[in-house]
């Protein structure tokens, strides 16, 4: 019998909405296929479970695989911030690992397992678990052995810079809308004035919110005739220190001032379930932001979208940009009080980028996402001789 992992192993729950619906379609299409679920935190097994739920004809066995201790106490003295949770599960776990036929993952660190286990290593399949623009989303992904990408952009990127062969991905849309309710748009605040959703990257290089976070937060505190939604990445406040991808010193999490947790017009949320799974994407009328790939899902409605420019980025005709096009790029927070007031008298002066961006992003039709991702890996155990039932 085909064995098929799904591997969570991050240190929030982010990536679960990107993977899980399609180890349950794979469940449900093939019963004669094992799928196994490895989640590695309470969060990520609490967002498996309101994932199971919406397919009770499908069973997928659930395995936690608990670090090991000294990648945990590592892990805490160092604020999160060198990954040793997930490199000591991937170790101590490997044994399991290599029972499966394919492994499927959102996360790159994942490919340690090829160097480790060589020749009984399974097929390695991608996911992502995002859809942005910049070179770090598609760098380091080149070892999976296939490749599920949400659109056009991306497989024309990967293959042009020679980032996956051919034959070797579909294009399979968004996993992650298929989870979207078939509900009203949230109403989180008790008025109707303009709601804006501010979600700065973790990246300590290349995040607002390290030098101007503050100063954003007391504009809506003392402009009330906004709402404010505050939920950042997720990652932002799991580690206690960050570390950027394009260089810089490690840098500390500034804290969130108590003056915008007391505001009656500012909602904080540092990381819950609804920070993860479309709620305010969903609620908000505005995006704020700087360089996470969030815009696209909060863009799966057209809506105003300002982007701060705290590193001042050159960033015009850079494809790692390729998304500030669709909206105002602020290079202070001088600039807020005015581009706030054009996202209100001129609401859609960015809708034809934003939708020209958003096909380019992602390739969507009647069939759920998560459906033709399951089928594409299904496919590509065939075609490898790796698919077997019980009979």
């Amino acid at each position: 019998m085909t064995r098929i992992g799904f591997l969570l192993n991050h240190d929030a729950a982010h990536q679960v909405n990107h993977c899980i619906p399609t180890a349950y379609e794979i469940a449900r299409r093939n019963p004669d296929v094992s799928v196994v679920i490895i989640s590695t935190t309470e969060e990520e097994t609490e967002a498996v479970a309101g994932i199971a739920a919406d397919y009770p004809d499908a069973t997928c066995e659930i395995i936690v695989a608990k670090p090991p201790g000294y990648a945990s106490l590592f892990d805490k003295l160092t604020g999160h911030a060198l990954l040793a949770k997930r490199f000591g599960v991937l170790w101590s776990y490997r044994a399991l690992f290599g029972s499966f036929d394919a492994l499927v993952a959102p996360d790159k660190t994942s490919l340690l397992l090829k160097r480790w286990l060589g020749a009984d290593c399974p097929l390695m399949i991608n996911t992502f678990h995002g859809a942005g623009d910049r070179a770090g989303g598609y760098q380091g992904v080149k070892g999976f052995d296939f490749h599920l990408l949400p659109g056009r952009k991306y497989k024309e990127r990967m293959l042009s810079e020679g980032m996956v062969d051919s034959d070797r991905y579909a294009v399979a849309g968004y996993v992650k809308f298929d989870c979207i309710r078939n509900t009203p748009r949230p109403k989180l605040f008790d008025n109707d004035n303009p709601t804006a959703l501010y979600a700065p990257h973790f990246n300590s290089k290349l995040s607002s919110w390290y030098g101007w976070g503050e100063a954003i937060l007391d504009y809506f505190v003392q402009h009330p005739e906004y709402n404010l939604i505050f939920a950042p990445h997720v990652l932002l406040y799991q580690r206690g220190w960050h570390i950027s991808t394009e260089g810089g010193l490690p840098r500390r999490t500034p804290p969130i001032p108590d003056f915008a947790r007391n505001a009656p017009n500012i909602l904080v949320d540092p990381g819950s379930i609804a920070s993860i799974d479309m709620t305010y994407t969903r609620a908000a009328d505005i995006y704020l932001g700087d360089v996470s790939s969030l815009v696209y899902e909060f863009l799966i409605e057209p809506r105003p979208c300002l982007f701060f420019n705290r590193s001042q980025a050159e960033w015009r005709d850079n494809e790692n940009y390729a998304f500030w096009s669709t909206g105002e790029v602020l290079d202070s927070v001088s600039d807020l009080p005015a581009a706030l007031a054009r996202t209100q008298t001129d609401p859609t002066h960015y809708r034809a980028e934003q939708e020209r961006a958003f096909g380019e992003a992602f390739d969507l039709n009647d069939t759920p996402s998560s459906v033709r991702a399951a089928d594409a890996i299904t496919g590509f155990l065939s075609r490898q001789g790796r698919l077997q039932t019980s009979t």
